[in-house]
């Protein structure tokens, strides 16, 4: 039962929301035999209601063509590296869901060697795909809306992004089967004109020349800030009496939310596959002022990107602590935007972290998830930094007054100081 304080009840009403769970989807998954390597996935609602699902980096996505959160996996069990796609979204809007009537099927066809980092030669064992455990998204009987609040507003001082708790959204759970496909690949001869294999450039991550100028300098300054915020999430890892670690991980996610962050950094300081920060949008995606930027993880083409989105190159280098308010989220910044797309790149961090859920608040709620992994999630990651950094511990310099987040304060940690 939910308590009779106004800002209380909202968090309670929001939590059983997060904590319901919908009627499934029913997926499945169907070799082509008439199209050597293309398979088809198909998303059944066999229920009495519309699902109306967040198209966010899914295969209901529009504008994504390569979804992350498919997951492939050799005949050892092992994970195969894929080249994927992935955008983050500034707010929530009607146009962001993809409506599935009551017995409506969506099928979408998918080419095997646009998945693959690294595409093998000839007979290649068996390759197999699982979809996701679920989405997020809301299930109705009649006409749906997303709430004003789960929109971006950039008018604001600072400006803000969407508060995602707002919309209501419940986990949509997916029943569905691996597949197992083996697949004859050509051979090459190896005469230096095609390279199988991604050519293993090395060099971390680096800002483009595309980006000069003020641009130069503010990406410049946010991958040096998400730095320091990788640093921020690996000692909140570090430290088992981190109350902070607590409201976003399990604790038994220690030692993964540690990986990713050391991966993190060590891109940051220049080890590992080169990732280019552009700011010029070669793909043309960044159609709108809710798209803040987009990461490509290719093939052997050539290193992965980064495209940071007009938008959000035009928001400050990092929010200010004392900006928040009860019931918001804390104002958008260039540092975190690069740092959540960071966290997508798989050629850093093997195991895609693929999850479409962002805020603080909606991040601490997805613990309760059943069907959504907090350690499969950026933003999450992201939350844990900027706590850290609003209470003085490990964030990127700030010189204003020393304040306090106004919701969730947490005993025995000292105040930022200015």
């Amino acid at each position: 039962m939910c308590p009779f304080d106004r800002s209380l009840h909202f968090l309670c009403v929001v939590h059983l929301l997060f904590q319901f769970t919908t009627s499934q989807l029913v997926g499945s998954i169907t070799r082509l035999k008439k199209v050597e390597y293309n398979f088809v996935i198909s998303i059944s609602n066999p229920t009495k209601d519309t699902i109306s699902i967040l198209n966010w980096n899914n295969i209901f996505d529009p504008v994504i063509p390569l979804p992350a959160s498919l997951v492939f996996r050799d005949d050892q069990g092992l994970l195969l590296r894929i080249a994927t796609t992935y955008a983050m979204r500034a707010g929530i809007t009607d146009t962001d869901f993809h409506h599935l009537a009551p017995n409506q099927t969506y099928p979408k066809s998918f080419d095997i060697r646009s998945l693959l980092q690294v595409v093998p030669e000839g007979r290649s064992g068996n390759i197999t795909v699982a979809l996701p455990a679920g989405f997020k998204g809301v299930s109705h009987n009649g006409a749906w809306t997303v709430p004003a609040a789960a929109a971006a507003n950039f008018t604001f001082d600072p400006p803000r992004l969407g508060d995602f708790s707002a919309a209501g959204l419940q986990d949509i759970s997916l029943t569905s089967r691996r597949l197992a496909m083996e697949f004859d690949f050509p051979l090459f001869d190896n005469d230096g004109l095609v390279d199988p294999k991604p050519g293993g450039a090395l060099g971390g991550i680096e800002v483009g020349d595309s980006c000069q100028g003020l641009n130069g300098t503010s990406m410049t300054d946010a991958l040096f800030d998400a730095g320091i915020y990788a640093n921020a999430i690996s000692l909140a890892a570090k430290e088992r009496s981190s109350a902070l670690f607590w409201n976003y991980f399990p604790s038994r996610a220690r030692q993964t939310v540690g990986s990713v962050a050391s991966s993190v950094q060590k891109a940051i300081k220049g080890q590992g596959p080169q990732v280019a920060v552009r700011c010029t949008d070669y793909f043309k995606t960044c159609y709108d002022n809710n798209t803040l930027g987009l990461t490509f993880t290719p093939s052997n083409l050539g290193p992965a990107e980064i495209v940071m989105c007009p938008v959000a190159r035009n928001l400050p280098r990092v929010p200010w602590p004392c900006s928040t308010h009860p019931g918001r989220e804390i104002g958008a910044s260039a540092s975190h935007v690069l740092l959540h797309l960071i966290l997508t790149i798989n050629s850093i961090y093997t195991d895609a972290i693929t999850g479409s859920v962002y805020g603080s608040g909606s991040c601490q709620l997805l613990k309760n998830s059943h069907i959504l992994a907090t350690t499969k999630n950026p933003d999450s990651y992201a939350q844990l930094a900027m706590a850290q950094w609003r209470y003085g511990l490990g964030g990127p310099p700030y010189h204003g007054d020393p304040c306090l987040p106004t919701l969730g304060i947490v005993p025995n940690i000292q105040k930022r100081t200015s």
